[in-house]
């Protein structure tokens, strides 16, 4: 009785491996993954407002934004985080902050645009120092009120 019980159980897994309905993860077959960029394409998806204030948070002040772009470079599937940091009107392009937390200023100099490297520093110590803020004073990223 058991060979009749053994053969039905082989039976059983034979057919329910051999039927139509699918018994698999989404994400575990390719043609669910985006595919490699065709192009290199960067879009902003984060705009932060830098505030500055010494003791009283009431003194606030806007001294810069930093928005943040997700960068897809041709063949590869997965995106790059960086920031770019603007001065306080938001018109004039300040510096760069890579995924890696490297600050890099733009420094003018003889009509052409430099890099000056600035260092390796989590995002808001990285901006006291970008924007020569004592570290003691106060510094924080807002989102930005549309009313205001």
């Amino acid at each position: 009785m058991t060979l009749v019980r053994a053969t039905f159980a082989l039976a059983l897994a034979a057919a329910a491996g051999c039927s139509d309905h699918p018994h698999y993860y989404a994400e575990e077959w390719s043609p669910y993954y985006k595919g490699p960029a065709e192009e290199t394409t960067s879009e902003r998806v984060e705009r932060r407002e830098i505030v500055h204030w010494k003791d009283n948070p009431r003194d606030k002040r806007r001294i810069g934004f930093l928005y943040k772009y997700e960068t897809r470079v041709t063949g590869s599937r997965t995106a790059r985080e960086s920031w770019r940091i603007y001065d306080r009107l938001g018109n004039k392009a300040l510096g760069l902050v890579t995924g890696e937390g490297v600050f890099i200023r733009f420094v003018e100099e003889d009509g052409q645009l430099r890099q000056n490297h600035v260092g390796e520093y989590p995002i808001e110590t990285g901006l006291k120092i970008f924007f020569g803020i004592p570290l003691k004073e106060n510094l924080a990223l807002e989102e930005i009120d549309p009313y205001k």
